[in-house]
């Protein structure tokens, strides 16, 4: 006897072997347990039939009692044996099936002919290899229904040896219908699902899934979720979940942002001991709907909690109903003050608000611009009617205007400004205009208008405000207003220097104009911002206004320039027409006579005469050149141009002593050539040296027994040079005429020395004069501006 039992009882067990049961199998869901029990009964059906032991064909009842089929081969592949459940899947008792081969099962329906091989190789590698094979067999059943079976084959046999083989098919037609029809209601779903087993693997995704998953990569069946996920994937809000709902084996509900995807989910997930069911729905268009939705609201909220706008709404007799917005604030006001109070007796001052209510309440929309307690208001109101067509309410939206309304009437103050700054023709004419309309933009306010020169100095051009003192001046460096914009300063941290005198003011602007100058704007109340914005706009406009009138003013300077070089060229022309006629008559006469006598003499004569004119043009040459203005001037170290000078000239037993000097703006080149023409004039016409005295020197000299010694230093009284020697000096009478071109007190002389250093120290701005050393030489002084400290100490050169 074999006993079957559906649990295992190990005291049960031992008692049912005492009163004689040959075998006790405990029951399992694996086939192995059935092809066990049916090897067991077959096993002791042999040894009955050996020892003719009647009792134990019992075991019968339990094979025959299966709700799967059983059948045995043996190592021929004859039927040893099949239970009732194959008859009734086959059809055919089990008498006209035992002693047959395997291919009976086959005619039997058992078997599909088709997939016959594919089942006989199944039964070859169970005898011959001793495995167990499983396999799918399909087939039409006795009643004429498709049926699906899973097919287990065992092997059989004493422990040491095949000989036979177990077959047991378990219809599981019925699991795969609800299989198919969970799968297709799955796939018929909108939300996407997929199935992970306990290990996180998937076993499941319907199509919608798939599909979202395939928008990255869609994952394999078996595949763990977790390598899907960015790493690492326990920081994921999926991985908390996921676990929590399996340890807690409580459903989990929520909603996450997908980076991979890009997209918001809906998740449901529903856990098991086996595993985890997922529904889920990508809810990205609401989410960001949503978010858009809360975010308009947040911004709408912000604008009436931060815009100047009052919020009202009144009943059919004008009492107030709602009062909200922060424009209340401007009227000092907290929301919902003035509900219950009626308006006509809140705006009785104000016959513009109340007559624009009264309209509204009339059903007429209104539309209006209001003055209350000095603040301006635009203002709207619409009547809301009932279903009989009378106004039941009005609703009304104020804005405060206050700044804009300003600024309007400033623009157009401006307007008017513009048009008169056109006509201006100096930077004095402008100053003036720009000081006149600061009062126009901004009531009660002062101004002051301070231009720049060209080193950075603030001087005082325009006041509305009592006069500046004539020496009023502020230094800043060169540049230091240009790049600021327009700033709120506090009065009493400002520069009162740049206020108007007898100013009161509490605020002050200070408005650039651009490398002109500064704009200062003064008031005894604070400044609205619109009155920082028309201050900004009419310092753009004085800018523009400077720079044009500076622009024409250079016109005009560079228009009496080249008046003045054409002057200068009609006086060359004239120079050289004069000064070159009479050595060129000269010349001509000499070769006359000479190629008449035939004398050397004559011919040396006009030889003396052509080396003049050469002279002569050389010296006009250099003098057109120096006469032109210095347009593009660089800093000049006059004690390094001074040495150079010296040392270019045929200097003799002349000594040079150079005191400390600066640094100008200038013309190297032509700054050398001016000393180099001073030291000629002193020294090759005054020395004692062995050089013949120069053609262009003025006639001036050092006794024979007193060496000449030339000085080069600044100005004590002004801003220059100068340059004295201690020679016999130059006659009073004749000194405004040394400068002149063609001077000469030599019968050798061009009289282009000393009018070349004039021109030079013209083309740079400078002014010259001539006068006495303090040893009764000539001293030549230079009026400049130095840009620039010293640079050396004062040296003395022989």
């Amino acid at each position: 006897m074999v006993v079957y039992a559906a649990a295992g009882n190990e005291a049960f067990a031992a008692r049912a072997v005492s009163v004689g049961v040959d075998d006790y199998l405990v029951r399992d869901d694996a086939d192995d347990s059935h092809a066990a029990l049916v090897e067991s009964v077959r096993s002791l059906s042999d040894r009955d039939e050996a020892g003719r032991r009647p009792e134990t064909k019992s075991y019968r009842v339990i094979v025959e009692a299966m709700e799967d089929g059983a059948f045995v081969l043996d190592e021929d592949r004859r039927v040893e044996y099949v239970n009732p459940r194959i008859e009734e899947i086959t059809g055919h008792a089990s008498e006209a099936l035992r002693g047959e081969q395997f291919e009976s099962l086959v005619d039997a329906g058992l078997f599909p002919a088709d997939e016959y091989e594919r089942y006989r190789d199944a039964v070859s590698r169970v005898l011959s290899e001793g495995v167990t094979e499983r396999l799918d067999v399909r087939f039409v059943d006795a009643d004429g229904d498709p049926r699906l079976f899973e097919l287990s084959l065992s092997p059989a046999g004493d422990g040491e040896r095949v000989t036979g083989v177990v077959g047991i098919p378990r219809d599981v037609t019925d699991r795969e219908v609800a299989t198919t029809q969970r799968g297709e209601l799955l796939e018929r779903m909108t939300d996407a699902f997929f199935a992970l087993d306990a290990d996180w693997r998937f076993v499941y995704l319907n199509d919608r899934a798939r599909d979202v998953f395939g928008e990255v990569r869609e994952p394999d069946l078996g595949e763990c979720i977790w390598d899907l996920l960015p790493s690492p994937a326990a920081d994921t809000e999926l991985y908390e979940k996921y676990h929590e709902a399996m340890r807690t084996q409580e459903p989990v509900t929520f909603e996450t942002f997908s980076e991979p995807y890009d997209g918001w989910f809906e998740i449901r997930a529903y856990p098991s001991p086996s595993g985890l069911s997922v529904y889920f729905r990508d809810v990205t268009t609401r989410k960001r709907y949503l978010q858009a939705l809360e975010s308009t609201n947040q911004r709408l909220e912000t604008v009436l909690q931060n815009l100047p706008v009052i919020l009202s709404a009144f009943d059919a007799e004008g009492v107030f109903t709602m009062s909200e917005g922060a424009g209340l604030e401007s009227l000092g006001r907290e929301p919902g003050e003035v509900v219950g109070r009626s308006a006509f007796d809140l705006y009785d001052d104000t016959p513009a608000a109340t007559d624009a209510i009264a309209r509204g309440l009339s059903g007429e929309a209104v539309d209006t611009r209001i003055e209350y307690r000095g603040s301006i208001y635009d203002a709207w109101y619409r009547p809301v009617f009932d279903d009989d067509g009378e106004v039941s309410e009005l609703l009304g939206v104020a804005i405060d205007v206050t700044n804009r309304a300003r600024l309007e009437d400033g623009l157009r103050s401006l307007q008017a400004v513009t048009q008169d700054f056109i006509l201006t023709e100096s930077v004095e004419e402008v100053a003036a205009l720009a000081a006149d309309a600061v009062p126009e933009l901004v009531t009660d306010a002062e101004a002051a208008v301070w231009l720049a020169d060209d080193h950075g100095s603030l001087s005082p051009a325009a006041s509305t405000a009592g006069q500046f003192d004539s020496e009023a001046r502020t230094e800043t460096s060169p540049g230091g207003f240009e790049s600021e914009t327009v700033t709120r300063v506090d009065a009493v941290a400002f520069d009162d220097r740049l206020l108007p005198p007898e100013s009161d003011a509490a605020s002050v602007l200070r408005v650039p104009l651009g490398s002109h100058g500064l704009l200062v704007v003064s008031t005894a109340d604070a400044f609205l911002d619109a009155d920082e914005d028309l201050l900004e706009l009419l310092g753009s406009t004085v800018t523009s206004a400077l720079s044009g009138t500076v622009r024409e003013q250079e016109l005009r300077n560079r228009e009496a320039d080249l008046a003045a070089a054409n002057e200068r060229l009609d006086d060359f022309v004239s120079i050289v027409a004069h000064d070159l006629r009479n050595p060129l008559a000269v010349a001509t006469g000499y070769l006359d006579l000479g190629m008449e006598s035939g004398e050397r003499e004559h011919l040396e004569r006009a030889a003396n005469a052509v080396d003049r004119m050469s002279k002569l043009v050389d010296d006009l040459l250099d003098l057109a050149r120096q006469r032109t203005p210095v347009l593009d001037a660089t800093p000049v170290d006059l004690a390094r141009v001074v040495d150079h000078a010296w040392r270019f000239v045929d200097t003799g037993d002349a000594t040079l002593v150079r005191e400390e000097l600066f640094v100008v703006d200038g013309d190297d080149g032509r700054l050398l050539r001016l000393f180099e023409n001073l030291f000629r004039n002193s020294v090759e016409h005054g020395s004692t040296g062995s050089r013949d005295s120069p053609d262009d020197a003025v006639e001036h000299g050092t006794p024979p027994d007193e060496p000449l010694t030339v000085r080069v230093g600044s100005l004590d009284d002004r801003t220059g040079f100068y340059v004295a020697d201690n020679g016999a000096g130059i006659p009073e009478n004749i000194r405004e005429r040394v400068f002149d071109h063609g001077y000469t007190t030599t019968p050798r002389g061009t009289g282009y020395g000393l009018a070349i250093v004039d021109d030079i120290a013209d083309a740079h701005g400078w002014s010259v004069s001539l006068g006495e050393s303090a040893e009764g030489g000539a001293r030549f002084e230079f009026v400049t501006q130095p840009v620039r400290a010293a640079t050396g100490s004062a040296e003395t050169d022989e």
